[in-house]
């Protein structure tokens, strides 16, 4: 048997030559997968293997967001739309992959839920930096992640969510800063990009961005929606969160009263409206 034995049991001619798996690093990423030993119940699997997948893709995010920051602030328009489209793809994946977790039934789940607490999802410190990347700046948003720990254990946040990272992007600009200034650089106010098709619009590529930040928009409220039914249709609607939050109220709320990360281009279709009523 000739070749040179992989830790993944591939054998290769030279053990330096780039092979799939050690490109990939699966012999560590395979390992960070709980065992049949490890688990409480087999569901645990797919739960801890659904909510890696997200923390992968938001490593994406955060890259390509950074980006878009970047391309607009050197007025790369049509780089800022490329990438923004890219990123609304991902967060579209993000409504399947939490829907796949409604196939434990209630008692799979429960099997193990208890094992989780008081962890919870709004821990993931990488949505938030995305979060930030993208636009939001709400003060209430802040003062959630600035809330202290309790003393008592049994309530409240148990873990404290403000990171010197979120600290540092809360000063730096967002993509919704970024597009505002190349907005204002340009002289160009959000309701003006747009013009009564067909005729020509000197602003078109301006358009096309504008609408891929609010399908990203879009996409993360959808996502926030669908991660709530998720919850409520496994733990049911009165449920306590895993994080002591109140469950699918807090979800819902997330969901449904956030301020949008785009607030400039949500506001310019009333400004469209407005005009459109003087003009008639």
């Amino acid at each position: 048997m000739t070749g040179h034995t992989l830790p993944c049991g591939h054998r290769v001619n030279n053990p330096a030559q780039t092979h799939y798996c050690s490109y990939l690093h699966l012999d560590e990423l395979l390992r960070l997968q709980p065992t049949a030993e490890q688990v409480r119940h087999p569901d645990e699997h797919l739960f801890v293997v659904t909510h890696q997948t997200f923390e992968l893709w938001f490593t994406q995010l955060r890259w390509d967001l950074e980006r878009i920051i970047a391309a607009l602030r050197r007025d790369d328009v049509g780089l800022a739309t490329w990438l923004t489209h890219r990123c609304t793809g991902i967060v579209r994946m993000f409504s399947p992959m939490m829907r796949t977790l409604e196939s434990m039934t209630p008692t799979d789940f429960f099997a193990f839920r208890a094992h989780l607490s008081p962890a919870s999802g709004t821990e993931s410190g990488q949505w938030h930096e995305i979060e930030l990347l993208a636009g939001a700046r709400e003060d209430a948003f802040r003062r959630y992640l600035e809330t202290e720990l309790l003393e008592d254990q049994t309530t409240g946040s148990q873990s404290y969510l403000w990171t010197d990272r979120l600290s540092e992007l809360w000063d730096q600009p967002s993509v919704a800063s970024a597009c505002e200034e190349m907005l204002a650089r340009r002289g160009v106010a959000p309701a003006d990009i747009y013009q009564v098709a067909p005729a020509d619009n000197p602003h078109a590529g301006l358009v096309l961005l504008a609408e891929a930040l609010l399908d990203f928009d879009e996409e993360t409220k959808i996502s926030r929606f669908v991660h709530a039914r998720t919850a409520e249709r496994t733990v049911g609607p009165d449920t306590e969160g895993t994080g002591h939050t109140t469950g699918v109220r807090y979800l819902d709320r997330m969901a449904l009263h956030r301020a949008p990360f785009f607030p400039f281009l949500w506001h310019a279709r009333a400004a469209l409206w407005e005009r459109q009523q003087h003009s008639s």
